[in-house]
Formats: structure tokens, sequence, C-alpha cells
């Protein structure tokens, strides 16, 4: 916890210091109740508009091994190779973003992503103190649920740019379970071990801070380039992880309150939970292309 007030303090002087600091822009500077119709017009929607919604399709290539409490030592399941979970699959992502002064915002992601596939395993998996036969036709299955809030402040902005930096968390709801014939022994010896279709399930919801930024450079009213990063790297409480998002983009805005655009986006997540029903770690990777419309007002 001492870490994550370091690091707010830290950005919380940054941002405030820039106002002292802050060059002058190329051309004389103007407040946003004096700007000429021509300016305005002038301007991408999206550096001026105080609300906008972007509703998407995320084609995500996804990479995700799972350790849970009762697997033998430093064995992860590795769930994209044994379950095939690399394959791409469609996904809804939603972002709204909220500009409620000249230099604050508040934006919010959210984005969702189901498994259930069945396919015969050659090896055999310890779960849960478990032990599942090789081909047996297992199914191994993950559901992820992401929220991200980000508290967000301009530092730089003119008629093409901005940049900007926040604070803010993910949240994560992780399900994961295995399905499929697993042997029980009943003595400590290992003898007269039995037979029997279990499903063992795991699962978590992890709220953890980041620092963010992002930013955007309009080089024609219609066109725009964005691109944010998030990051951390903490242990509180129960919970100790690191986290890199990174997304890039091009948006074409045909209509004053509506645009479309190509992204490329990053997720890279590791956790490692140190509670009663998942004592364990998991690491989750996402990548691809996302194709999205933006309405904005």
């Amino acid at each position: 916890m001492k870490q994550l007030w370091n690091w707010t303090l830290i950005l919380f002087i940054f941002l405030n210091f820039n106002d002292f600091i802050h060059a002058q822009e190329n051309t004389p500077k103007k407040d946003l109740d004096t700007l000429t119709n021509t300016d305005t017009q002038d301007k991408h929607s999206l550096l001026k508009d105080r609300l906008s919604v972007q509703v998407g399709l995320y084609s995500s290539n996804k990479g995700i091994k799972v350790l849970v409490n009762g697997s033998s030592e430093n064995e992860i399941i590795n769930f994209s190779e044994k379950a095939n979970f690399n394959e791409n699959e469609l996904t809804l992502f939603l972002n709204i973003n909220w500009r409620f002064s000249r230099k604050w915002s508040l934006s919010a992601d959210y984005f969702a992503v189901g498994n259930g596939i069945k396919r015969t395993i050659d090896d055999q998996i310890e779960w849960n103190d478990q032990l599942y036969n090789g081909g047996a036709g297992l199914e191994l299955g993950l559901d992820l649920t992401m929220f991200r809030l980000l508290f967000g402040r301009i530092i730089s902005k003119g008629q093409k740019h901005e940049l900007g930096m926040g604070l803010g968390a993910h949240v994560l709801d992780v399900k994961t379970y295995i399905e499929g014939y697993a042997e029980l022994n009943n003595n400590d010896t290992g003898e007269n071990a039995t037979t029997e279709f279990k499903r063992n399930s795991v699962s978590v919801v992890a709220p953890l801070p980041n620092i963010g930024a992002w930013y955007f450079y309009a080089p024609h009213p219609k066109w725009i380039l964005k691109t944010r990063v998030d990051w951390f790297a903490l242990t509180i409480g129960e919970y100790s992880g690191g986290l890199w998002g990174l997304g890039a983009g091009l948006n074409y805005q045909f209509h004053k309150n509506i645009g479309v655009a190509i992204n490329y986006r990053y997720f890279d997540f590791t956790a490692t939970i140190d509670k009663s029903n998942w004592d364990g770690k998991f690491s989750l990777i996402f990548q691809g292309p996302l194709l999205s419309i933006n309405v904005n007002i």
C-alpha cells in the first residue's frame, strides 16, 4: 500500500506542476469561451466534445495460464495449449469517456471473454488435489469480465493534440473450471482409487489500481490517431501482480457526431492470489484488432 501512495503522490505533483511550466502554444493562447467558429469547426470532434461512447468487436488472440491450489509445485495448466484457447474470438468492447471540465475526464471500459471447449487431453492434469485422467475428454473453461475506470487530467492540449494522465483501477472477475473424470484416492496410500465425474472451479474478483496515459493527434479535422497505455506492478493485501495495457488506433469522423475506428489492443495481466478459495496464480494475455464505432456529443 505504501508503494501505491508513493506513485499517487508523484503523479499528483506532476499533473499540477505542469500548470506552472506548460509552454505557450505556437499560436496565441485562447480561452475555450473565446474560440472563433473557424477554430471550433477545424478541431476534431473527439478533442472537444464532452461525451463519447465507443462500441466495438475485439478479435483477441489469447494466452491463458492458470495455477490453482492443490497442483504440484510449479505446475501451471496452460489453457492455451490444453484447450486451444489461443483461437481468435469476437468479444464485445465498450468505452465511455466524459469530459466533465476543461482539464478533467472520467473514462470507463468493459469487455468480457467466455470459453468452454471440450477436447480430449492425453496428459493427466492435477487440479485442486484431484487427478484427471488423460484421454478422458476433459472440458476446460474460463470466464473473464474486466472493468476499467480512469480519472484523468489533460496536461497538454492544442488545436490538433491532447496529452493526459490519470489514476484508475482494473477490476477483473476471473472464473476457471475443469470438468471430467477424476481419480479419487480412498486412503493416503493411493490404493482402492475410484474414478468419478467431477467439476472443479475457482474464481476471484481482483481490484487493482493503475496509472494511465493517453495521446491524441488529429492531422485533419476528420482523422485522429489515438494511443494509450496502462501500467501497474503492486502488492495489495491478498493480491500481487502486474499489468500492461497498450492501444493504438486510427479514427475517421465521417459525421460530426459519428465515427469509425480500427485499433490494436494488447493486454497482459499476471497475478498471484492468497485467498482461501484460490491460492494460486494466473497469467492472461490478449492481443488483436478492435473495430468500433463511436458516437460523441
